[in-house]
Parts: structure tokens; C-alpha cells; sequence
């Protein structure tokens, strides 16, 4: 038997030794702070365990006896087994179950951009992906004017990643895309922007809304910049 089992089995005997008034005044708390965790009104649970309004309102005061079988279809409505229903002491904290909840309700396909982004906000280089902001748009949509004036704030570099990649070949973005093409340019562009973050700990960024298209490059940008 394991650590989770053993702790529900004390949660349980502590529950049942409690005198039957308490009992009822532990219930009903325990369905209300179910149904509040759940978002649900005492009208959707009622609705959902088939039981009238005025029932569920009664069992939530901690006023008159239940049946197991009405226990079961509440827990049913609330999404929780009968054993969770007695053992709140092994409940995981709200804000978890919140959270698993939210990612069984999303499609597999939106499950791997979720725990990117939960990576890239919480991962342990937090503090220093966020020293470098990047400010990600089309041309004339005010990057330079908005990113010049926060690197000034900051007293940080302000770095246009365009000019950057013109730089390495020595030739204007619009000749790099002639001569290179599409694949060749964004080559270009992922190689300058790992050489810039090198050589940048702390710097405001002004990228090209184009980095979008490229999933690599862009990943790599979201991992080690704060972006905007």
C-alpha cells in the first residue's frame, strides 16, 4: 500500500469518528467547497445529480440525513469519487486541480503548445529569459520608437535584429532574400539571432513578425527572450 492509499484510509477513519452532527456540518462544507472549486451553481449540481435545489441547500447547512445513493449522484455531478468526497486532507490544493482540470478539457493538439508555454513562464531560467525582451511585429508597426525608448529605461542595448543579419552576409535583407530565397534568409536569421542572445545577457530585441513561420526559430526566441 502506498503513501497516497495509507493517507486516505487515516483521512476516512478520521471522518468516521467523528460524532454525526459534526459529520453533517463536515459534509455539507466539504459539497460547497467541491461545487465553488468546480465553478457551479447550487442549481447546475442539483440539476446534474437529479436532487431539488432545496435538498442540496439543506445538505450544504449541514442540516438532515442523506442517502448514499443521493451521495453518489452529487458526487457524480461534482466529478469526484465517493472517497474524495470524505477525504479532503489528501486533496491536492485548489489551484492544481484548477489546473488539471483545464488541461483534460483541452484537445491533444493544443496539450504540447500548453506545456511549452508553461516551460518557457516557469522554467528555472525565468529571471533570465526575462532580461531580454523582444518585440516581435511588421515594419512600421512601432517596434524601434517603443523598443529605443524601453532599452533607454532598462539601460540596456537596443538591438534591430534586421540590421543584425545584414551585417553577417554585408548585404541589404532584400538582396539576402534574392539571392538566398526564403530558406536561405531564415537560415541567416537563425544563426544571427543565437549569435546576438550570446552575446546579449540583458537587451531589448526588435524582430521581424516573419520569425513567426519559422516554428525553430521562433521557439528558440520565446525560450530565451520575454516577447511582446
Amino acid at each position: 500500500m502506498n503513501s497516497s492509499t495509507n493517507s486516505k484510509v487515516a483521512s476516512l477513519d478520521r471522518v468516521a469518528a467523528i460524532p454525526d452532527g459534526d459529520f453533517l456540518l463536515f459534509l455539507g462544507k466539504r459539497v460547497r467547497q467541491l461545487r465553488n472549486l468546480r465553478g457551479m451553481t447550487r442549481k447546475m449540481v442539483a440539476q446534474d445529480a437529479d436532487v431539488s435545489e432545496r435538498h442540496l441547500a439543506q445538505l450544504e447547512a449541514g442540516e438532515g440525513n442523506v442517502s448514499i445513493v443521493l451521495l453518489r449522484r452529487i458526487a457524480g455531478a461534482l466529478d469526484v469519487s465517493l472517497v474524495e468526497l470524505f477525504a479532503p486532507e489528501v486533496e491536492e490544493p485548489a489551484e492544481k486541480q484548477m489546473i488539471q482540470r483545464f488541461l483534460e478539457r483541452l484537445p491533444n493538439h493544443r496539450l504540447e503548445d500548453v506545456v511549452f508555454r508553461l516551460m518557457r513562464d516557469f522554467s528555472p531560467g525565468e529571471k533570465v529569459r526575462r532580461k531580454r525582451i523582444a518585440l516581435i511585429g511588421l515594419r512600421g508597426a512601432g517596434k524601434s520608437t517603443l523598443g529605443s525608448k524601453l532599452a533607454f529605461e532598462m539601460r540596456v542595448p537596443f538591438i534591430e535584429l534586421d540590421g543584425e543579419i545584414e551585417k553577417d552576409p554585408g548585404m541589404h535583407i532584400r538582396e539576402i532574400f534574392s539571392l538566398s530565397g526564403q530558406s536561405g534568409y531564415r537560415a541567416i536569421e537563425r544563426r544571427t539571432l543565437t549569435r546576438v542572445l550570446a552575446e546579449h545577457g540583458s537587451a531589448v530585441l526588435s524582430v521581424g513578425g516573419g520569425v513567426v513561420s519559422e516554428k525553430e526559430t521562433f521557439d528558440y526566441l520565446l525560450s530565451h527572450c520575454y516577447t511582446v
